[in-house]
């Protein structure tokens, strides 16, 4: 299997300045105009200006405002990229994240506008109310899940080969796995384990290529279906649900339910998700993030503890519940057993 890039720095404070206005603006500027390309080594403006077909004085403007982001150094008037530029902002890094950051910025742009907002909060939802947009999905599936190598597969790994029960796992599936870099980084981290991906047909189209690319293909299937709908099939010794079971919230003691009949006896359940506390208000980004999807009719935030307590509600003996910084925030996880 085609392993996956070391990863050296965390890219979350890149992430957080697409979620402001100018910062974002300017970040999104220098992706696409890939001034970071032009800055492994110390550099002058002019030399940017130059080499990317610039105005002069507007560059070294620019520059000025990526030092003061933090993405790039300035001394002795040469500029350059930082650690973590480098990793994830030059094109040719195999951690490259620009396109992610690009897309994010486009839906945060696009489909959270004031405009939209207004007319949400003036009328309510209307005829799409509760619908997911597939296409969206697939599309980010598609042209941005790097980001799931360049941190999250790992530390999602790590968590899984922590567990007691790991030597023993022969096969998981990956429930809403998308592009599938979490099962294989989880299966790649054991010597014989097998995984599946399983996710709409139109993504689990895409999560073939990509397993296909990794060399994978011995190890992680693909399962296509609507896991609200259709079998998931059985024989699991774990079952992750990483950031999905949002989009069957009011499905989700049947979906539990159906996840824990999967599962072989002392079988493993691990969800990853954000949960909301203080009346639904915390965490503020959490809540600022579902925000369009709640005013347009899709009831997504979990409140703290609901899905534990579900687990323990359709027969897991034993849920433990715990939650780690990420680069895309704080992120809940809740571990049952069966």
């Amino acid at each position: 299997m085609k392993p996956f890039p070391i990863i050296k720095h965390s890219w979350g404070t890149i992430y957080r300045f697409l979620k402001m206005k100018v910062e974002g603006a300017v970040l999104v500027t220098a992706i696409k105009c890939k001034v970071f390309d032009y800055l492994t080594e110390p550099v002058a403006s002019a030399s940017v200006a130059q080499r990317i077909n610039l105005h002069p004085k507007n560059t070294e403007l620019f520059l000025n405002a990526l030092v003061g982001m933090g993405l790039i150094e300035k001394h002795d008037g040469l500029f350059a990229n930082t650690g973590v530029s480098n990793e994830f902002m030059v094109t040719s890094s195999p951690a490259y994240l620009g396109t992610f950051f690009c897309r994010v910025h486009d839906w945060y742009e696009s489909f959270q506008s004031p405009a939209q907002m207004q007319a949400l909060l003036k009328s309510g939802p209307g005829e799409q109310a509760g619908r997911v947009d597939d296409t969206n999905w697939v599309a980010f599936t598609r042209e941005a899940s790097a980001y799931q190598y360049c941190g999250p597969a790992q530390k999602i790994a790590e968590i899984v080969r922590s567990l007691p029960e790991f030597p023993r796992m022969n096969k998981m599936l990956d429930l809403g796995g998308g592009a599938g870099f979490y099962a294989m980084a989880i299966v790649s981290a054991h010597e014989t384990m097998t995984g599946v991906v399983f996710d709409l047909p139109p993504v689990a189209d895409i999560s073939r290529e990509f397993i296909h690319e990794y060399d994978a293909g011995d190890r992680v299937s693909v399962m296509a279906g609507d896991y609200t709908a259709d079998a998931i099939g059985d024989g699991y010794d774990l079952i992750l649900a990483s950031g999905t079971l949002y989009f069957a919230k009011i499905h989700l003691n049947e979906i539990i339910g159906k996840i824990y009949n999967g599962l072989n006896p002392g079988g493993v359940f691990m969800s990853l998700h954000n949960e909301a506390s203080h009346e639904r208000t915390r965490p503020g980004d959490h809540i600022c993030d579902f925000l369009f999807y709640e005013l347009s009719g899709m009831d997504m935030i979990f409140t703290k503890g609901m899905i534990a307590e579900t687990m323990v509600q359709c027969g897991f003996k034993s849920v433990r519940s715990f939650s780690i910084e990420s680069n895309l925030g704080v992120l809940d996880i809740d571990i049952g057993r069966k």
